[in-house]
C-alpha cells in the first residue's frame, strides 16, 4: 500500500505539470498496486478466519502447528472450562 501511496503523489504531480499521460498510467498503476494489495490482505484474513486464528497472520507461523498446550488451551477455551 506504501506503493500505491507513493505511485499517487507521482501521478497528482505529473497532472500537476501537464503530463496527462504519464499521470493516466502511473495512476493506472496506483489503482491496480491498490487493488493486489487489498485483494492480497483480504484472502489472508479469509484463510485466518477459516483457520480460527486471532487476527491476521500475512507473514508469521501459518505453517507451525500450535505446540499440544496451546490447542489445549484453545480446547478449554472453547468449551468455557478453566485451565489449570
Amino acid at each position: 500500500m506504501m506503493v500505491a501511496v507513493a505511485l499517487l503523489a507521482i501521478a497528482l504531480a505529473s497532472a500537476a505539470g501537464q503530463r496527462n499521460t504519464v499521470a493516466i498510467l502511473v495512476a493506472g498503476a496506483c489503482a491496480a498496486v491498490a487493488i493486489v494489495g487489498l485483494l492480497v490482505f483480504e484472502s489472508t484474513a479469509r484463510a485466518d478466519r477459516i483457520r480460527h486464528h486471532e487476527k491476521p497472520h500475512l507473514l508469521s507461523d501459518s505453517y507451525v502447528p500450535a505446540p499440544p498446550w496451546a490447542r489445549r488451551a484453545r480446547a478449554l477455551r472453547r468449551a468455557g472450562g478453566r485451565g489449570r
